[in-house]
């Protein structure tokens, strides 16, 4: 078996003499990208190696701190506490190096995708069977390529890339160009000998009701709405009630009163309409109770983003956003779970006219 190491960066000229910084820099840059190695039979990606580094730096800085701690404290310098300590620090240094040589591997000889912990202990992976899509997920901040499963095609998925920084990323870019074609080929073969899926045309729409020749995308407003209405009746009471949280202070009663309505202001705009227009072939979108309206045509949509969110490490939900021409982005759904994403990317593609 020959392993081919594609070119994927461009080399940079170093003079380690000099610029010891811009060395360190580069260095670093280089960890974040991910490293492939692609044959006919197997495809080997690295895309954890930024963890390298990052182990170095926490290993150094961890044992210069328990140093002076040590030094500080008597009471650590008896026994075997200054030995445990340095034991832990380089424990963790060595876990978190060996997670950053991690190798995810798609073997065509088994049909089988498996990660390779510290480029030593193997996982039992999943068939390439199960696979049902290898493609990109956006987050708020960057973009990363994700194995996911028939089970749950839009879940949390398996990590296979470093994060770019957007779409436009040269190093995302040499990754979809080198890696994704032959890494497609291998997993799901040659396009012709594909299942070709056939188009049903949707009669019964779950998110979006038809009203005035167009489709409107449904909302949850029953929250919504008798959070206006408190809001409505706080500003309200405090409009027709002088004394409402004056206390000498007319700052204080001016807070009261309009935080309110600079409330209702922002929900307004956040909770408008979505409308599809099929006859113009256009999305027109409303805030403000209709005063703003936004129009984007069908034939400028680019592609549907899938952004899974998170808060403090936890899930918290995945959001549905329409790309345009020119960098626009549209925001259409959120979800707290992702069994109900495939049918309303369907739906929504089959209102558009476009496949998803």
């Amino acid at each position: 078996m020959k392993l081919i190491l594609l070119p994927h960066f461009k080399f940079i000229q170093i003079n380690t003499g000099q610029n010891s910084r811009k060395w360190k820099i580069f260095y670093f840059r280089l960890m974040r990208k991910t490293k492939w190695l692609i044959a006919a039979d197997k495809i080997q990606l690295y895309p954890f190696r930024v963890y390298r580094p990052i182990a170095v730096v926490l290993g150094i800085i961890f044992i210069v701190t328990w140093t002076f701690c040590v030094r500080d404290s008597p009471r650590l310098q008896e026994g075997a506490g200054m030995i445990n300590g340095y034991a832990v620090v380089v424990l963790f240094t060595a876990l978190l190096f060996a997670y950053g040589n991690t190798a995810v591997i798609f073997d065509a000889g088994q049909r089988r995708f498996f990660r390779k912990l510290g480029g030593l202990v193997s996982t039992s992976g999943m068939s390439f069977d199960n696979i049902a899509a290898i493609q990109g997920v956006t987050s708020n901040t960057s973009v990363v390529f994700r194995v996911f499963t028939k089970q749950n095609r839009h879940g949390k998925g398996h990590t296979i890339s470093s994060y770019y920084s957007g779409w436009k990323d040269k190093d995302l870019l040499a990754f979809q160009e080198e890696v994704l074609p032959p890494l497609d080929m291998m997993v799901f073969g040659p396009a012709e000998s594909r299942p070709v899926a056939t188009y049903v045309p949707i009669t019964e729409f779950s998110f979006y009701e038809q009203k005035d020749g167009g489709y409107v995308l449904k909302q949850r407003r029953i929250g919504l709405i008798i959070f206006v209405l408190a809001l409505l009746a706080w500003w309200i009471y405090g409009l027709t009630h002088p004394e409402f949280a004056n206390k000498g202070n007319s700052t204080a009663r001016n807070i009261a009163v309009w935080f309110p309505f600079v409330l209702l202001v922002i929900f307004g705009y956040a909770y408008g309409s979505c409308m599809f227009d099929k006859q113009n072939g256009k999305m027109v979108r409303t805030y403000l109770f209709g005063l703003i309206k936004k129009e984007y045509k069908f034939d400028e949509f680019i592609r549907f983003h899938i952004v899974r969110k998170t808060t403090n490490f936890t899930y918290s939900g995945t959001e549905i956003r329409a790309e345009f021409s020119k960098g626009r982005m549209l925001s259409l759904r959120n979800f707290n779970g992702t069994k109900q994403i495939d049918r309303f990317l369907e739906e929504t593609s089959d209102i558009m006219g476009v496949r998803n």
